[in-house]
């Protein structure tokens, strides 16, 4: 008699309120800090928000990663451009091409809004050159500094 094993399923959906205290934990994963009280209002208040979009990773039925998306005007661009606020895969599921995934979802969010750029922002810690290869390696281009003032 043969075995048969399967492969892990992986789904890329879009957020639900049952996802909030998988997220919640996701993000303290990368040192964000946030309450379930405070991301449970965040997350209403994009979801009133037609050009937010809140995808979340899901395999076997665990949630492993999310990434946040809005809709940005720009001066010097004509059409939307779509950025990416927030992408998180668990530790324990990186390199498994999650991530990939999770971007794929949102660039097709971004077409569906009319949008032709995806683009996100990054620190420059030194933590943060894994991250920044992997976009590399996805086919995003570095294109700038980022200033900050805090008011």
């Amino acid at each position: 008699m043969e075995s048969v094993m399967s492969a892990p399923a992986l789904l890329i959906r879009t957020f639900e309120n049952k996802d909030l205290e998988s997220v919640t934990s996701l993000m303290r994963e990368l040192n964000y800090p946030t309450t379930l009280n405070v991301l449970r209002e965040q997350m209403e208040s994009m979801a009133c928000n037609p050009g937010c979009c809140n995808m979340i990773a899901e395999l076997d039925g665990k949630v492993v990663g999310m990434i946040m998306l809005r809709q940005v005007k720009s001066y010097t661009k004509i059409d939307s451009i779509t950025q990416i606020t927030s992408l998180i895969v668990t530790s324990t599921c990186r390199s498994q091409g999650i991530g990939k995934r999770l971007v794929r979802g949102g660039e097709n969010w971004g077409k569906q809004q009319g949008s032709n750029l995806l683009f996100l922002t990054s620190g420059n810690r030194e933590g943060l050159a894994p991250a920044h290869a992997f976009f590399e390696h996805i086919g995003f281009e570095k294109a700038g500094y980022q200033f900050t003032k805090q008011l």
